[in-house]
């Protein structure tokens, strides 16, 4: 077995990865129209296809710090929006689309995405799901397993600040984010395994490819990984999210619990997580029932709300916070406390209308064109 090379890097640089919904500005429905947009953006080597046709990816440069990240993605979405309008299409950014059917989507035609849905069938099928992805810089194989179990205790806050799938097919879920639950349904997802060297994550990795269960590591979906290629932790737990500062804010979070973790590791500070089955309770905890979860603390069944335990954790990595000068951006997520993520949004919107989807879906794309100042662009 051949160890993985690991391009690591100097610095916490920091990248995201959007998947924005692709909807008919008409019908509010979703539509096949990633082919179309990727077209007309010729050229341009940040966008994508993702599994569905009506799924279209954005995948920023590598920043070397945050303030550099926000340019970047506007300039990324501002052109993408811009492309979208001249086909009458809109976008927008959460979880799940509130009503349009998994069943009537048009699979995109990529070789991969055609051989899984041929392998796994029926559960590739129902992916109608939209996730916020953060890469984080780090220097070497060894580091990103170290710092990938140190944020196995906050990877249900991330998604708890994050939760923008309540419904499903014209469904409520009774969850905050139901994607969680549709994405656990595929092989190799959810939270990983422990590991304890970079060795035990390539043995793993040789494994699965040989056994013919993976073709490469892409296809180890955890709600955190290692990137090889990129020489990154890769946080995948979050959903989608329409608004700006909320996404530049988590960005931040998870940079900084990064860099917290990595300075640790290097200074051979002790790093270690809570047993498995807490972490995976309260990550269906987080799912459940968002902002207003009770997380379990400790092995004595002790607990504490969101907004306590984020401030915690504030107050812990703050000397990373401070070196990576993110104090402003970070604090944005305050403002996700008051006005609720985008799951309390759409129900109180649901409540309001006496259910009409389209006020939804709507409120979506408005909040996401307000947000990334994509208002003034002619639609």
């Amino acid at each position: 077995m051949q160890i993985l090379e690991f391009n690591g890097v100097k610095d916490h640089s920091v990248g995201v990865e959007l998947e924005l919904q692709v909807i008919d500005k008409n019908t509010r429905e979703l539509i096949s129209g990633t082919s179309t947009l990727l077209k007309s953006l010729e050229g341009q080597n940040n966008y994508k296809h993702e599994l569905f046709e009506s799924v279209i990816e954005i995948n920023s440069d590598p920043c070397k710090s945050i303030h550099d990240l926000k340019g970047n993605l506007k300039k990324y979405v501002s052109l993408l929006h811009e492309h979208a309008a001249k086909f009458g299409m809109k976008l927008t950014m959460a979880g799940t689309h509130p009503t349009s059917n998994w069943s009537r989507q048009t699979i995109s035609p990529i070789p991969r995405y055609q051989n899984l849905v041929n392998k796994i069938q029926m559960p590739v099928n129902r992916m109608l799901i939209f996730g916020l992805h953060v890469h984080v810089g780090v220097r070497s194989g060894d580091e990103a397993i170290a710092v990938k179990s140190a944020l196995m205790n906050y990877l249900p806050y991330l998604l708890a600040l994050s939760t923008s799938s309540p419904y499903w097919v014209k469904r409520d879920s009774g969850m905050e984010s139901y994607r969680v639950k549709i994405l656990e349904t595929l092989p190799t997802t959810g939270l990983p395994f422990r590991l304890h060297n970079w060795e035990e994550f390539s043995e793993l990795v040789y494994v699965l490819k040989k056994a013919g269960t993976i073709e490469s590591i892409r296809e180890i979906w955890w709600d955190v990984r290692p990137h090889p290629d990129y020489g990154t932790i890769e946080v995948r737990i979050c959903d989608a999210i329409p608004i700006f500062d909320d996404v530049i804010a988590i960005a931040s979070l998870i940079q900084a619990l990064v860099a917290h973790f990595a300075k640790r590791y290097r200074i051979m500070d002790e790093i270690g997580h809570l047993p498995s089955y807490i972490i995976r309770e309260n990550k269906w905890r987080a799912a459940r029932y968002g902002l207003d979860a009770e997380l379990i603390t400790d092995t004595f069944g002790n607990t504490i709300s969101v907004q306590k335990g984020v401030e915690k954790i504030l107050e812990e990595i703050s000397p990373a916070i401070k070196e990576l000068g993110t104090e402003a951006e970070i604090n944005k997520i305050y403002d996700i406390f008051k006005r609720g993520t985008s799951s309390k949004r759409q129900r109180k919107i649901f409540n309001e209308t006496n259910g009409n989807w389209d006020s939804i879906i709507q409120s979506m794309i408005d909040e996401f064109e307000e947000s990334w100042n994509l208002k003034s662009i002619s639609v």
